[in-house]
C-alpha cells in the first residue's frame, strides 16, 4: 500500500493529500474510504476544497474529508477561508474513533452510486440536498466579518466566484428550494444591507437637513433657572466662569442655578453652518459607496435550513441513485 494511504480504525483507509492539494489535482475517489488534509497551506487547502465542491462527480464532493488538528492555529488566521466549513471538521492525529459512525453513513450513502452518474452546473442544488443529507446537518449560516452581508452559508456560495455572486445566486438557491418544500427554514435574525451591492458593511452617522453635510459639531444646552434663558453651553464661559448672556448672573452649580435639557448639533460645513437638534441619520455603504437612508436599506430575513420529507424523497426517487 502506498506510503500516502493508511488503514485506520474498523477498517477505513484514509489518504492523506499533502501533494494533492499543492497541485490542486483531486485523486482517485476509490484509493481510500476517507481524505486527511495535511497542508498547512490555508490558501491551497481552500482551492482544493472549492475544486471537490464543485466536482461533478458525488464520489468526489460526497467524499469525507477532514482537516488536521494541529493545523487549527494556522488556519485560524485565515478565518475568512471557512476551511472547517467547507469539509468534515477537524481530527486528532489519526484518531476517527469518534467518527466512524459518521464516516459509515456518508460511505454506505455514496455507494448508491452508480460510476456513470455525475452532476453539471444545474444540478447545484441535488449536490447540496445530497451531501447535507449525507452528513445528516441543517444548512446553517455564519458570521463573519469577511462576508459581504455579515453572515454566510459557506459551502452554498463555494459553488459560485465572486463575492457578490456568491451572495446572490446562493441565497436564490434555498429561496427557490424553500419555496419548492424541499428546504424548511428556521429564523434566526434579521439583516439591513445594502440597498446596490448587498453589502452589510455601513457607516451609520448624523447628518446635517439642510445641506446632508456629515461632519458636525455637538453642543450641550444650558438652562438658567432664573430668567429662564437657553443657548449653548458656549455662549454662558467668559474665561473660567460661566455667565448668562442675558441677566449677567454667574451660575455656579448644575442643578440649582441651571441644568443640561439637552443639546444641539452645529454643522461646520462654511457654506452652510446650520443649527438644529435633529440631525438625519445617512448610511455609506463603504463597499460600493452609495449613500442611502435607513429606510432605503434592504431588510433581509436569515434563516437555518433542514431538509423537508419531500427533500429527502427527491434525493432519492429523482437523483438517479
Amino acid at each position: 500500500m502506498p506510503e500516502n494511504i493508511l488503514n485506520l480504525e474498523n477498517g477505513i483507509s484514509a489518504q492523506l493529500l499533502d501533494d494533492c492539494i499543492e497541485k490542486n489535482e483531486i485523486p482517485d475517489a476509490g484509493n481510500a474510504d476517507i481524505w486527511i488534509i495535511n497542508n498547512d497551506n490555508a490558501w491551497h487547502v481552500r482551492r482544493f476544497l472549492v475544486s471537490l465542491i464543485r466536482h461533478p462527480d458525488p464520489k468526489v464532493f460526497l467524499k469525507p474529508v477532514f482537516l488536521q488538528k494541529d493545523l487549527k492555529k494556522t488556519y485560524k488566521e485565515y478565518k475568512n477561508y471557512n476551511l472547517k466549513h467547507l469539509c468534515d471538521g477537524y481530527i486528532k492525529e489519526l484518531d476517527i474513533q469518534s467518527k466512524i459512525p459518521y464516516i459509515r453513513f456518508i460511505l454506505n450513502f455514496i455507494k448508491n452510486f452508480n460510476d456513470s452518474v455525475s452532476y453539471i452546473e444545474d444540478d447545484l442544488l441535488k449536490k447540496a440536498l445530497m451531501y447535507y443529507y449525507s452528513r445528516n446537518k441543517d444548512i446553517e449560516f455564519y458570521e463573519s466579518s469577511e462576508s459581504l452581508s455579515g453572515y454566510s452559508y459557506p459551502r452554498i456560495e463555494a459553488y459560485y466566484d465572486g463575492t457578490t455572486e456568491a451572495y446572490v445566486n446562493g441565497r436564490a438557491l434555498l429561496n427557490g428550494a424553500y419555496k419548492s418544500d424541499l428546504l424548511r427554514r428556521n429564523y434566526v435574525d434579521t439583516s439591513h444591507i445594502c440597498r446596490n451591492c448587498h453589502s452589510g458593511f455601513l457607516n451609520y452617522r448624523e447628518e446635517c437637513p439642510k445641506c446632508k453635510h456629515h461632519n458636525l459639531q455637538v453642543r450641550v444646552l444650558i438652562h438658567h433657572f432664573r430668567c429662564a434663558y437657553v443657548a449653548t453651553e458656549t455662549k454662558f464661559w467668559q474665561g473660567e466662569r460661566m455667565v448668562c448672556p442675558k441677566c449677567s448672573m454667574e451660575l455656579k452649580n448644575l442643578g440649582v442655578d441651571y441644568d443640561k435639557p439637552g443639546k444641539v448639533f452645529y454643522c461646520l460645513n462654511d457654506q452652510c453652518k446650520h443649527e438644529f437638534q435633529k440631525p438625519l441619520i445617512g448610511v455609506h455603504c463603504v463597499h460600493c459607496k452609495t449613500e442611502q437612508a435607513p429606510s432605503e436599506l434592504n431588510m433581509e430575513k436569515i434563516y437555518n435550513y433542514e431538509l423537508t420529507k419531500k427533500g429527502i424523497s427527491e434525493i432519492f426517487n429523482k437523483l438517479s441513485i
